[in-house]
């Protein structure tokens, strides 16, 4: 009916930066009656903590660093300069996008809404493949239905696809903004994936929401994660930065390894902002949860819910930062 998708329309908890949520998904339960679900009304509010404590706690912290870092008041481009930066940048990006996604679900969910998982553990990717099957799934799961597949896809020929992949991702970057850094940031993102294709090519073609397997050791997968999140940082420069020529003096830096002592307490804080979100994300990925300890009891979860509120209130930024992905 029209009002139906009038609802699916204007349904507040998705409307402004996702998760994107297709018609097929959404508008069925629009159409179907809603009762409250005490348990699923309490996994909402759950969800709303942990997103705040990804906004609130890590995103805000490392803004402060990535600021500085790229703002130049940690001094001149150097290796560490650029490695505070871009990894900072990292997780303030990735704390503050699935902070929000985790915000939006709660709401819904405490209003009898189910939204599709947005995120998961994307920097344990040991691919850019993998990447992308983590990252914002709903948008790379609407570029690759509305854009890679009816482009031809993988079905077309090995150049042909490289071309829909490159194609792909750097539509994906002006999707972010019409700025030449949003254009090499989805450039480089379309380089590296054909040549995953080419030297990691897979036996059987996944399904669609599929993580494929690394077949690979411990310290092999950990070498190959490492090395993912970093081409991914590279790309991230380009993203945070405000103009091309800034990126390439920033990155320029990785030639300078000039250490200064203020860069002891910058990587401390980089660490004691992001190690937690880290090891949260590894509960995460062994359990398969959509947030931390979902399982448990509800006292014990009423319990990390009192837990998040204080350190919510104690470790919080200290400025009011937007969220990152309202500005795309």
């Amino acid at each position: 009916s029209f009002f139906d998708y009038g609802l699916f329309i204007s349904l507040f908890a998705h409307l402004i930066a996702g998760p994107i949520q297709r018609p097929g998904h959404l508008l069925p339960q629009a159409q179907k009656e809603r009762t409250f679900n005490p348990d699923r009304f309490f996994d909402g509010l759950m969800l709303i903590f942990s997103g705040l404590i990804r906004k609130c706690i890590v995103a805000d912290n490392c803004a402060l660093l990535v600021n500085a870092a790229f703002g130049g008041q940690l001094g001149p481009p150097s290796l560490w300069v650029v490695l505070l930066g871009t990894y900072g940048f990292a997780w303030q990006v990735y704390g503050d996008f699935s902070g929000y996604s985790d915000i939006a679900r709660g709401c819904a969910q405490l209003l009898g809404f189910h939204f599709m998982i947005n995120f998961r553990q994307p920097f344990f990717a040991h691919r850019l493949q993998d990447f992308w099957r983590r990252w914002h799934i709903s948008l790379s799961t609407w570029l690759r239905d509305y854009l890679y597949i009816p482009l031809g896809g993988s079905r077309v020929g090995e150049w042909k696809t490289v071309r829909n992949l490159f194609v792909t991702m750097v539509l994906a970057g002006l999707w972010h903004g019409a700025n030449w850094t949003f254009i090499i940031f989805g450039a480089i993102h379309g380089i590296v994936l054909p040549m995953e294709r080419f030297f990691f090519p897979t036996k059987t073609k996944p399904s669609a929401n599929a993580v494929p397997a690394p077949a690979t050791g411990f310290f092999a997968l950990w070498a190959q994660r490492i090395f993912t999140f970093n081409i991914l940082c590279l790309s991230l420069a380009f993203f945070r930065a405000t103009s091309l020529h800034a990126a390439a003096e920033f990155l320029a830096g990785l030639s300078n390894f000039a250490w200064r002592p203020e860069y002891a307490s910058a990587i401390f804080m980089l660490c004691l902002y992001s190690v937690p979100l880290f090891i949260m994300d590894l509960h995460l990925e062994a359990t398969n949860q959509e947030y931390p300890f979902a399982n448990t009891s509800y006292a014990f979860r009423t319990a990390l819910g009192a837990a998040a509120l204080v350190a919510l209130a104690l470790f919080s930024g200290s400025n009011l930062n937007a969220f990152v992905y309202f500005q795309f």
